[in-house]
């Protein structure tokens, strides 16, 4: 009967051996990477009680208050866009926003794998959009409320005006013309836009709170009764009659019947 010699696992013809790290024995390469590699893996961490610290204490307080925060600014600036786009504007942004948000919410179902980090990267590029948004329209909207409130003491005359003149709010921030002329009396000014927000009002106290509207290629209008005279009618858009949205309207004297 013959006996085979069984050798130890890693100790054969072949195998490398390299000392050990406390300079003792030779030990078989694998086990002395192994044992190289142990106590990174079993290194506890740096500092267990501030991580405890951060997620049971700091994060429970400061995810509500961010929380609050950012849906106030981003309600906020929404509806200043929103304000600032008149009935038609108004509806076409918040169908944007709505499917945006519908699709942003399946995409993100979608990804399991996505990290905490990018989610978040996301989110700050979102509300940084929706605050410029109402930075860009905190102008228009402010002082809409105060032409609204304003605006509340005109009275529209009755019966059939008189005459009737257009006034063209073109897309370069300007009118048609720079000067207007009528005749006294109940006039229906058309007001036809051209392409963007814009307004018309008059400079003069007594025609204040008169104003129409148009926006991309509606069309307002409205009546007033002119007495003769010399007056200025511009657009409060901010920075609209800056850039030439500005005309006269000379108004003669009534035509005799």
């Amino acid at each position: 009967m013959t006996t085979t010699d069984i050798e130890p696992t890693g100790e054969g013809p072949g195998t490398d051996l390299v000392p050990a790290e406390d300079g003792g024995d030779l030990v078989p390469a694998g086990a002395a990477a192994l044992l190289h590699s142990r106590p990174a893996l079993l290194e506890p961490d740096a500092d267990p009680r501030g991580e405890a610290l951060r997620s049971r204490l700091l994060l429970p307080l400061l995810l509500p208050i961010v929380s609050a925060v950012a849906i106030a600014f981003f309600a906020i600036n929404l509806s200043r866009a929103l304000l600032a786009g008149g009935p038609t504007g108004a509806l076409i942004l918040a169908s944007i926003f709505t499917l945006s948000l519908l699709g942003g919410a399946a995409w993100v179902s979608s990804q399991p794998q996505l990290s905490t980090g990018a989610l978040s990267v996301i989110l700050v590029v979102l509300l940084g959009f929706v605050g410029a948004i109402g930075l860009t329209t905190l102008g228009p909207s402010a002082e809409h409320g105060g032409d609204e409130k304003g605006g509340s003491g005109f009275v529209e005359p009755a019966g059939d005006p008189v005459a009737t003149f257009e006034v063209d709010a073109l897309a370069s921030l300007k009118f048609q013309a720079t000067e207007f002329a009528t005749v006294a009396g109940v006039n229906e000014i058309v007001y036809v836009g051209k392409g963007g927000l814009h307004t018309l009002v008059f400079e003069d106290a007594e025609y204040r709170g008169f104003k129409l509207e148009v926006n991309g290629q509606q069309t307002d209008q409205k009546k007033i009764e002119l007495q003769p005279g010399t007056f200025v009618m511009y657009c409060n858009i901010p920075g609209h009659r800056a850039a030439g949205m500005e005309a006269k309207l000379v108004v003669g004297n009534a035509v005799s019947p």
